[in-house]
C-alpha cells in the first residue's frame, strides 16, 4: 500500500509559504488574499448538488439466485491462475484487508470511492459473504451505469458532435440504456453495425456517423474495437506484420460500402428540390439580410445526416493497385476474414451479413476480445497485450485461463454484468495488488490485480464524492425529446417554420439549452457532474482532461501518465476549497465530529478510506492543532488528495 509521504509534504507547505506562493488553506484561498478562518464563508456550492438524487432510473439488480454458479465459476477462474503460478513459483498474494477492498470494489463498480458512511459499514459488517454482497449491490447501482459509460464511451470515441451538423446526444442516451437494462453485448453491437434512419429516430446510428465519410477508416475501427484486431495497414498494402493482405481488407469493406451516411440536398427524396437553396431562397425574399446560419442551419444540416444501404454500390481496388490477386479497379466481393457467414444471415444484406457475422457466437475473436478486455479493466492487465491487436500467435500469460474467459462470457449469453460479477467474486480479485511494469517484465502472473493509477474519470468522481451529495445535478433532455425538437420534413417545411422550430430548438434541446442546463450545477467554472454527465470532449484545459481523459479522437486515447499540468491542478486547483465549502459531504461529517481526534478519522475514512494509523495521527494532530481549526483540517484534507495513495486503485 503506498503510503503519504507526510514529511515531505509538510515540507512543501513550508517552502510554498516561504516563497511567497499561494500556499492552501481549508478554503483553498491564497495567504496573500484572505486568510482562512472559520470566518470565510467561501464561494457556496450551487443548491442542485447539496440534497441527495431522487428518482434516478436504476439497472435491473443482479439475479440473486445466480450466485452459487458466479461462486463456481469464479472457483474455475482461481484455479487457473494459481495453478499457472504454481507453475512459475509464485505465491499469490494474502487477501486485501476490508478497507482496501471496499475502495477497489467501489472503483471498479461504480468509478468512485465510497462515503465514509458507505467504508464504514463494510469494513463493520461481520457476514462471510459481504464481498459479494457489495459487488451486487454496486453492480446494480445507477453509478454501474455512469461508470462503464466511461469505458465504452473510450473505446467508441463517443461525442456529442462527431462533427458541427452531427447531433449525438442521443446515441449517448442509448448507450446508456444498454447498460441500465443489461442487454446482451452481441445483440447491442449488431445493431450498431445495421442500424438505419436519422439519429435520433434510431440512436444506435450514431456508431456509423462517427465515421462519417470515411468508411474504410470505419472498417478498421470495428475490426479493432470488437474484434481486437488491427488490419489498417492493409487499407493502403498488404500487411508487413501480419497475414491480413489488401485484397482481404477491401474485400471485407465490401460488405458495409454501400452504406451512406448523409441524404444529398439535391436528392429526388425531396420533392421541391434542393431543401438547403429552397430555404435559403425563402429567408432572402423575406429579409435579404437574413442568412441561412445558426440554429436554423444547423437544424437543416443534422437533418440530412441518415444512414441508409445501397445494395448496388460497389467497391473497387485502388487505381494504384499492385498485386498479383486483383486488378485496379476491379470490383470487389465480399469476404470474411475467417469462418463463415451464419447459415441464417444467408439471405439478408450485405452489411446485415457483416454484422451476424462479426458478433456470431462461434466467432472465437469477438468473444476473446471483450473477455480479455473486461479481465484488464477488473485485473489491471489483459491476458494478451495490447488488448487490441491479437493475432494468432499473440503470446497470452495463460492460454487455458483465457480460453475459458472467452468460452464463459459465450455460455453466459454475452452479459457482460455477470462475467465482471465472476470476475469480482474471485480470490484472485480480492487479495492484494501487486506493481507491474510492462517495460521489465514481459507477463503478469496475477498474483493480484495490478497496483494502478485511477482514470481521469475515477479521479473526478472519486473528489465528487467527497464533496457533493448529488453528482446527477440535471437530467439531460430524453431521445424522445430530441426527436420531438429536431426532426424535420425537409421536402415539405417552409422558412417561417424553421425559423419557429430553430427557436424552439435552442430553448429545448440545442447546445446552448443544454449549456443552460448544466449551468445549475456550475461552481468556479466547473460544472459538478459526474464525468459520463459532462460535454464530450471537454477544452483540453478541464481537470478531466489534463488527468489524461480520451480526447475521443482515437480508440482508447486515455492516459494515466502524470504531468506538471496535474500537479498544479491538485496544488492551486478549486478542489480542495470546494471540499470544504459548507454543505459538502466532508464538511457536513467535520462539523458532526465532537473532537479532534473524530475529525482526522473522518478526514482518512472519507478521502483514504481506512483509519489514520499512529503515524498519521502523530503528524495530522500537530497540524491541527498549531491554531486555526479551520486552516488545520484544510491543510490535512489537502495533503490527503495530494497523496498517491489517494489517486491509485489498491
Amino acid at each position: 500500500m503506498h503510503k503519504p509521504n507526510w514529511l515531505g509534504l509538510i515540507l512543501l507547505l513550508s517552502w510554498l509559504t516561504a516563497t511567497g506562493l499561494p500556499s492552501r488553506s481549508c478554503y483553498g484561498q491564497r495567504k496573500s488574499k484572505k486568510l482562512p478562518s472559520q470566518k470565510f464563508k467561501g464561494y457556496g456550492l450551487p443548491e442542485a448538488v447539496k440534497q441527495p438524487p431522487k428518482n434516478l432510473p436504476r439497472p435491473r439488480p443482479v439475479d440473486p439466485s445466480r450466485r452459487d454458479a458466479c461462486r463456481e465459476r469464479a472457483a474455475a477462474i482461481d484455479a487457473l491462475v494459481e495453478a499457472n503460478l504454481q507453475r512459475h513459483g509464485i505465491e499469490p498474494n494474502p487477501l486485501a484487508d476490508d478497507y482496501t477492498f471496499v475502495r477497489r470494489v467501489y472503483l471498479d463498480c461504480v468509478g468512485a470511492i465510497p462515503s465514509l458512511r458507505e467504508t464504514i459499514a463494510y469494513a463493520s459488517a461481520t457476514e462471510p459473504t459481504k464481498h459479494e454482497v457489495a459487488v451486487d449491490a454496486l453492480l446494480s447501482s445507477p453509478g454501474y451505469v455512469s461508470h462503464m459509460y466511461n469505458f465504452w464511451a473510450n473505446i467508441l470515441r463517443i461525442k456529442d458532435r462527431p462533427e458541427n451538423n452531427i447531433l449525438a446526444y442521443s446515441y449517448r442516451n442509448w448507450i446508456k440504456e444498454q447498460l441500465r437494462v443489461n442487454r446482451p453485448y452481441d445483440e447491442w453491437v449488431y445493431e450498431m453495425l445495421t442500424a438505419e434512419g436519422k439519429i435520433w429516430d434510431n440512436p444506435p446510428v450514431g456508431y456509423t456517423l462517427r465515421d462519417n465519410g470515411m468508411p474504410l477508416v470505419h472498417v478498421d475501427n470495428t475490426v479493432r474495437v470488437f474484434l481486437g484486431t488491427q488490419i489498417g495497414c492493409a487499407q493502403c498494402h498488404d500487411h508487413p506484420f501480419d497475414d491480413w493482405t489488401q485484397l482481404q481488407f477491401y474485400q471485407l469493406a465490401a460488405f458495409t460500402h454501400g452504406t451512406k451516411t448523409r441524404d444529398g440536398a439535391g436528392s429526388p427524396a425531396f420533392a421541391n428540390g434542393n431543401p438547403v437553396q429552397r430555404l435559403r431562397k425563402e429567408l432572402e425574399e423575406k429579409d435579404p439580410e437574413k442568412r441561412l446560419s445558426g440554429s436554423m442551419n444547423l437544424l437543416v444540416q443534422a437533418n440530412l445526416f441518415r444512414v441508409s444501404f445501397d445494395p448496388k454500390r460497389k467497391l473497387k481496388l485502388p487505381h494504384d493497385y499492385q498485386y498479383d490477386n486483383g486488378k485496379p479497379n476491379q470490383v470487389v466481393e465480399p469476404a470474411v476474414l475467417w469462418g463463415e457467414i451464419p447459415s441464417a444471415a444467408q439471405g439478408l444484406s450485405l452489411r446485415e451479413q457483416y454484422a451476424a457475422w462479426l458478433t456470431d457466437r462461434r466467432n472465437h475473436r469477438f468473444a476473446q476480445t471483450i473477455a480479455n478486455r473486461l479481465w484488464k479493466k477488473v485485473m489491471g492487465v489483459g491476458l494478451i497485450e495490447p488488448v487490441d491487436d491479437l493475432r494468432d500467435d499473440s503470446p497470452c500469460e495463460n492460454p487455458e485461463l483465457m480460453d475459458f474467459l472467452a468460452k464463459e462470457i459465450v455460455r453466459l449469453d454475452f452479459d457482460l454484468r455477470e462475467f465482471l460479477r465472476t470476475l469480482m467474486y474471485t480470490k484472485t480479485y480480492r487479495r492484494a495488488c501487486s506493481d507491474f511494469d510492462p517495460s521489465e517484465e514481459e507477463f503478469y502472473h496475477y498474483p493480484g490485480p495490478r497496483l494502478r493509477r485511477m482514470t481521469a474519470e475515477q479521479i473526478w468522481d472519486s473528489i465528487l464524492a467527497i464533496a457533493v451529495y448529488n453528482p446527477y445535478p440535471y437530467t439531460v433532455p430524453s431521445t424522445i425529446e430530441f426527436a420531438r425538437q429536431s426532426d424535420l420534413d425537409l421536402a415539405k417545411i417552409n422558412v417561417e417554420e424553421l425559423e419557429r422550430r430553430a427557436e424552439q430548438f435552442d430553448e429545448t434541446v440545442g447546445p446552448r439549452a443544454l449549456s443552460k442546463l448544466m449551468n445549475v450545477a456550475s461552481y468556479r467554472r466547473q460544472v459538478l457532474a459526474r464525468a459520463s454527465e459532462l460535454p464530450a470532449p471537454l477544452p483540453a484545459d478541464h481537470f478531466l482532461r489534463q488527468f489524461g481523459q480520451c480526447d475521443r479522437e482515437t480508440i482508447e486515447g486515455d492516459s494515466t501518465d502524470p504531468t506538471v499540468p496535474q500537479i498544479l491542478t491538485m496544488f492551486n486547483g478549486p478542489f480542495t476549497h470546494m471540499m470544504l465549502e459548507k454543505g459538502s459531504v466532508i464538511y457536513d461529517n467535520l462539523m458532526r465530529a465532537r473532537t479532534p481526534r473524530e475529525a482526522l478519522d473522518v478526514m482518512f475514512l472519507s478521502i483514504l478510506n481506512r483509519p489514520p494509523t499512529d503515524r498519521d495521527r502523530e503528524v495530522a494532530m500537530k497540524e491541527l492543532m498549531r491554531g486555526d481549526r479551520a486552516m488545520g483540517y484544510g491543510n490535512v484534507v489537502w495533503a490527503l488528495i495530494n497523496t498517491r495513495e489517494f489517486m491509485f486503485v489498491q
